[in-house]
């Protein structure tokens, strides 16, 4: 059988003196030059003119290259000598492997004979016929009767060593196996609990083998909806404690904090603290939950801020700084537990209004979001468009700009009622009634949605919606004759905030005449036209109620009357301002005009004659 065997082996390869590879030539230039510090361009050119001269090369580099061949010819050697060391234990094996054959094979041809002489080497069959080796079983001696007795004993003692071995391993099973339903008892009732709360419960897509919480939201990016799944690990004592995988295990939170001239007024409450007292399952997935919705919200709120530079919306590394009226802004961020609520200054704010900002803009924020994958959902649960090539880009959700339009309505609703309140009470300085119905505020206007909310839509869905779209506000004012009335509407929207002034008057009145509906884009001009109609309707008032005196000019609030034969006028004129009513009297002639008495009402200052009194000095008849 040896000699069938084919055996292949290749030598070790031979080493070329004219080797060129990199390795070579720098061992080369070491045991030629030493270092290449050594090696300048001043040594270089002294060997190309001596290589030029014809000098022999220096004596280390001829023993360098004498000693190259004498190391080849050992390490072949030293290879040719192994080879043959193995072809030697190679041969060896086989030769004892096939005795072992034979001989085995011989020994059954007696009882097998087709099978053996399968098996049995051509040598062996030449020489030695088959069935020549065979195997007989002898007759084992007899035992005394002391010494079957120790075996019986021994047998015995075995077997109750076995036997108490065997109970022992029994308990310990039954105790390791009470202990592990325990254990699995408490394992799966955590779980059902989980579940029952109203938790995901899943497979893990990698660990098809453990089970997984899904905390986050489906209708969340692609980022923050892989990263929803959590897996549900085993302690030693069966209890679930949650695995979060690679995310950091200190999660941050979404802050809001309002700024006055520089000085941290009011900070929304992060709820940390409050969080991390419940140190239970359920709090911990509840934790995690709320910190990547934090996160997404903050990201989401980041992208939107990008585009709204042109309302002053800065995003900085800090955060996002949103500017306020009266020196004041917010500045959105995340927050570490470590950071805490960031502390106001007491005494900044001792109304705690910007206190309830802060709060109410961080709930309007994560409110916004809620409502942002609720549309989501609507969105793929319609029927799809149809396919193209390009896929629809994200789009940028809406949150900071809703709000900032509830802020500025909010501040125009502040402004008119300001407003309104300072020009009511210049009125009553010069005792005139002026009847207000304010405007209600953005939160009074969200409020009475639950009123209008339908059963089948969530109350929360609505008011987001309604947060979403322009808001209206409107205030009705009852001017001083009794006999007109004024609605102001005010609506803000993403681009700004429109006015409209709509009039309800008498057909006599002078009002009438006027367009019954004016819009306007800026406060100023809102309140001026107010002021105006005001004044239109004193001065209609007066005209109606006294016949002495007839209108000379609308717009520049002008009465007159004839006092002599000589053409001479008397005008009473009145300027209406928002903390300020002015009437003047005096007489125009051929040589110009002449003041005969002016008293003005501003609140706060001494008491002057009511209006009425005024105009009764100067009238033959009272006017109201």
């Amino acid at each position: 059988m040896a000699g069938n065997i084919s055996l292949s082996m290749r030598a070790w390869p031979t080493v070329q003196t004219e080797d060129q590879s990199l390795s070579f030539l720098i061992a080369r230039i070491n045991g030629q030059k030493g270092s290449f510090r050594n090696v300048t361009e001043q040594s270089l050119e002294q060997e190309v003119r001596a290589l030029e001269a014809g000098e022999v090369p220096d004596s280390d580099d001829e023993q360098y290259l004498d000693e190259k061949p004498e190391i080849t010819k050992s390490r072949k050697d030293e290879v040719l000598v192994g080879r043959d060391e193995i072809l030697k234990q190679i041969g060896q094996a086989q030769n004892d492997s096939g005795q072992a054959l034979d001989f085995i094979s011989l020994l059954l041809s007696r009882h097998i004979p087709k099978q053996a002489e399968a098996t049995i080497s051509p040598y062996l069959k030449q020489h030695l016929p088959v069935g020549t080796l065979g195997v007989e079983i002898m007759q084992a001696p007899s035992k005394s009767e002391s010494r079957r007795r120790d075996d019986e004993l021994v047998s015995t003692g075995w077997k109750l060593q076995s036997l108490s071995a065997t109970a022992d391993s029994l308990l310990a099973s039954a105790t390791r196996l009470g202990t592990e339903m325990e254990q699995e008892a408490k394992h799966w009732e955590e779980v059902l609990s989980v579940q029952k709360k109203g938790w995901s419960i899943c497979r893990l897509p990698r660990e098809r083998h453990n089970l997984g919480v899904r905390y986050g939201f489906t209708e969340a990016a692609a980022e923050y909806r892989d990263r929803g799944l959590a897996a549900l690990r085993r302690n030693e004592d069966g209890s679930i404690f949650l695995d979060l995988g690679l995310q950091a295990p200190v999660s941050r939170r979404l802050r809001v904090t309002v700024k006055q001239r520089g000085q941290i007024t009011a900070s929304s409450s992060i709820g940390i603290a409050v969080e991390n007292e419940d140190q239970s399952l359920e709090g911990s997935i509840r934790r995690a939950r709320n910190a990547i919705y934090d996160e997404e919200l903050y990201h989401e709120m980041y992208r939107e801020a990008r585009s709204l530079a042109n309302r002053g919306i800065q995003c900085m590394t800090e955060g996002i700084k949103i500017p306020l009226e009266e020196e004041r802004s917010l500045t959105v961020d995340l927050a570490e537990p470590s950071m805490g609520e960031n502390g106001a200054i007491e005494g900044i704010d001792p109304y705690f209004t910007d206190r309830y900002l802060a709060r109410a803009f961080s709930l309007a924020c994560k409110l916004l979001l809620s409502h942002a994958h609720r549309q989501n959902y609507n969105l793929r649960t319609r029927q799809p468009p149809p396919l193209t090539e390009r896929k629809p880009p994200r789009p940028v959700y809406s949150i900071l700009r809703p709000l900032l339009a509830l802020l500025q309505q909010q501040s125009a609703v502040n402004d008119h009622s300001n407003f309104l309140q300072s020009v009511s009470a210049t009125l009553e300085k010069a005792g005139l009634t002026m009847v207000l119905e304010p405007p209600t505020g953005v939160l009074g206007v969200l409020g009475m949605l639950h009123l209008k909310t339908s059963t089948d839509e969530p109350l929360m869905e609505t008011l987001a919606a309604a947060t979403c779209s322009p808001l209206q506000t409107r205030s009705k004012i009852t001017l001083p004759s009794m006999s007109s009335v004024l609605m102001v509407y005010i609506r803000t929207h993403f681009q700004g905030t429109d006015y409209r002034v709509a009039i309800e008057a008498p057909p006599n009145s002078s009002l009438a005449q006027l367009p019954q509906e004016t819009s306007f884009t800026s406060a100023a001009e809102m309140e001026n036209h107010v002021l105006h109609l005001l004044t239109l309707d004193i001065l209609s008032a007066i005209s109606t109620e006294n016949k002495r005196w007839q209108i000379l000019s609308l717009h520049e609030g002008q009465l007159s009357t004839d006092t002599s034969a000589d053409g001479s006028l008397e005008v009473l004129s009145i300027s209406l301002e928002k903390s300020k009513l002015l009437v003047s009297c005096y007489a125009t002639n051929k040589d110009g005009a002449v003041v005969r008495s002016g008293v003005s009402w501003i609140p706060g200052t001494q008491d002057n004659p009511a209006f009425r009194d005024v105009v009764r000095t100067i009238g033959a008849e009272e006017v109201f």
